[in-house]
């Protein structure tokens, strides 16, 4: 297979507003269809191609089959002082999560600390997202869900955990460290745009249904599985997140019997003011980012870097003008 990408410039408001446009055309309110659109362009810009615009294809098959109900609104299920669960009701993952991270930032500015789980939850995007919006006002979080099987046990074949992302968010006096991953050896996305633009996967990532390594990324499809990241360490991070998010969100963790579909995602909200203050916080935040920047790197044009570094450098790559893959763009404008 080839490793060369064709890639193509647009700006930032045409793919919004093809993006908000085909999802208007699969019946999602005005107001959710630009606020989705919004999260895959982020993505998009931040070099998150796996959760951009790549994603409306398998969004509006997923409308069709009834999967997605793109009209449904969150609802509150039940809460507590610093604990609540949302109902996304089968509507849009990205709003149920905004809703969650909105609700969680004013309760844990009550109570110094919020926990969010969100049931009935459908694909919910780029997760450091989240970890984004909450470190813009000064608060820590940590986002996680399972999500439908795609990933083996470490030792294993079968198609076990989802590939159960973790973010991480926390703010400092310059930009936030932002820690964004799947815990299996990559997120199913990506293996997607690399099967959309016919290049090969790096070793180490997936199986094929015989249990065999492959850089085919149509090995994946045609029934293997991704591997956990780092062996037997992301396969415990993994189980983790699969057995948390699933059973707290009562979305069941995915090999259980009554697992259907869907992300069962929690978010842990603190507010640092109700320590030992958010200046002095943000710091300790920033003093040691600053050491961590400076340290002597192994390859000198190769400086350290930050969780977070890296999606800066593509916003400002992508900016005024997007790359995007011909090909996916392609597909986009066919739909």
């Amino acid at each position: 297979m080839s490793t060369d990408v064709s890639t193509t410039l647009i700006s930032r408001e045409e793919l919004l507003s093809i993006s908000t446009e085909i999802l208007m055309r699969w019946k999602t309110p005005e107001i959710y269809a630009k606020s989705i659109s919004e999260s895959l362009i982020q993505a998009q810009e931040a070099g998150h191609a796996s959760h951009g615009v790549i994603r409306l294809p398998e969004y509006t098959k997923q409308i069709e089959n009834k999967v997605i109900i793109p009209h449904n609104d969150p609802i509150i299920r039940s809460e507590f002082n610093a604990t609540v669960v949302i109902d996304a009701q089968w509507g849009w993952g990205q709003i149920a999560c905004k809703l969650g991270a909105e609700i969680a930032s004013k309760k844990a500015k009550e109570f110094g600390v919020c926990v969010v789980s969100i049931a009935n939850c459908n694909h919910i995007g780029r997760v450091g997202e989240y970890s984004e919006i909450l470190a813009e006002q000064n608060l820590i979080s940590m986002t996680w869900c399972n999500t439908d099987p795609a990933v083996a046990a470490f030792g294993g074949k079968d198609r076990l955990f989802g590939t159960n992302p973790f973010a991480a968010g926390i703010p400092s006096n310059g930009d936030p460290v932002v820690i964004d991953f799947a815990t299996a050896a990559s997120a199913e996305g990506k293996i997607r745009v690399a099967k959309a633009n016919g290049v090969s996967l790096p070793p180490g990532m997936v199986i094929d249904k015989d249990g065999v390594e492959s850089n085919d990324p149509n090995a994946f499809y045609d029934g293997g599985a991704i591997l956990p990241f780092g062996g037997h360490k992301g396969y415990c991070l993994s189980l983790m997140i699969e057995l948390l998010g699933g059973a707290l969100s009562g979305n069941h963790p995915s090999m259980n019997a009554a697992y259907t579909k869907g992300s069962g995602t929690v978010m842990v909200i603190i507010d640092p003011d109700k320590f030992f203050g958010t200046t002095l916080f943000k710091d300790e935040i920033s003093e040691a980012l600053t050491a961590i920047r400076s340290t002597t790197p192994i390859k000198p044009q190769s400086p350290v870097l930050v969780p977070g570094d890296i999606e800066n450098q593509y916003r400002q790559k992508n900016s005024p003008q997007i790359e995007i893959s011909t090909s996916i763009l392609d597909s986009i404008k066919a739909l």
